[in-house]
């Protein structure tokens, strides 16, 4: 099952996992309930803290259903993501790692709901959710220098998305779109310095994942992709991770916000393809775009 999907990451991030970010070191924050709304405004997203550590996902074990922000902080010294799972009734953790041994494309009962995508040690990111009520796991696909997934040393972690008696809330508008197709990144217009709110959908017929990268001078999308995936992570990293979606199933969507700099950029996608199982890069998957 998860091996084909690991290679999301089993590619992208096996490499990345020695990626240092120039952002300031993050500062964990606790899981906090959403500010009050005045009256007739709709109520803000209630904020989540995911903590990564070298090799555990510490989040509450429950969850408000609708719209909520998660707020990925990496305390390990690898490279961590928390890729979201809905599970069916029924289904646990132990069958999501019994599943992730199986040759195979992901079983039924398990949706990819996005998440926080993958950033640096020291570093933080913020995505938004909708989530609907029920069981779930937070999992790190991303491999180590070993070449094995984090979820397989157990990064791991169930919670439960219950119905929320309040208010329903409302994500902060997103001001760009990136819209993924089977194989291309779409911007809605171009993206200049400063805070970014980036709304992610998936349009296309499978799953995709949005890896947003500051690109080394000089160094192309491909030369990431390139590095990550045949390069054997020999040498400096071409590009930083500063986060983005994680995979989405089809018509799924998500948001995150970041902060850009002047400078080159791009976007990739690792997910295996569901025909061939090549990574969605070696369709064509990647975008570079200029900040300035």
């Amino acid at each position: 099952m998860f091996n084909r999907l690991p290679v999301t990451l089993l590619f992208a991030a096996a490499g990345l996992a020695g990626c240092k970010s120039d952002r300031p070191a993050a500062e964990a924050q606790p899981a906090s309930a959403a500010p009050a709304a005045s009256e007739g405004a709709p109520a803000a997203p209630p904020q989540v803290t995911i903590t990564a550590t070298d090799y555990k996902l510490e989040l509450p074990a429950s969850i408000p259903a609708g719209v909520v922000a998660l707020h990925l902080v990496n305390h390990g010294k690898e490279l961590h993501q928390a890729q979201l799972v809905r599970l069916d009734d029924g289904k646990t953790a132990d069958d999501v790692m019994a599943a992730a041994k199986r040759p195979g494309p992901p079983p039924a009962w398990a949706k990819f709901v996005g998440g926080p995508n993958g950033v640096a040690p020291g570093q933080e990111t913020t995505s938004t959710s909708s989530l609907e009520p029920g069981h779930y796991v937070a999992i790190c696909l991303i491999p180590g220098p070993d070449e094995i997934p984090h979820v397989m040393k157990g990064m791991i972690q169930p919670f439960e998305v219950t119905p929320s008696g309040g208010a329903p809330a409302q994500a902060t508008p997103a001001g760009d779109t990136v819209t993924m197709a089977d194989y291309s990144f779409r911007l809605s217009r171009p993206l200049a310095p400063g805070h970014h709110t980036i709304m992610v959908e998936n349009a296309g017929t499978q799953p995709h994942e949005l890896v947003l990268l500051r690109l080394a001078p000089g160094k192309t999308v491909k030369d990431f992709g390139t590095w990550a995936t045949t390069g054997k992570q020999k040498g400096p990293p071409p590009a930083i991770p500063l986060g983005g979606v994680a995979v989405l199933e089809k018509a799924g969507s998500g948001q995150f916000s970041v902060e850009l700099t002047p400078g080159e950029y791009g976007l990739i996608c690792f997910v295996p393809d569901s025909k061939d199982g090549k990574p969605h890069l070696m369709h064509g998957m990647e975008s570079q775009f200029k900040v300035d």
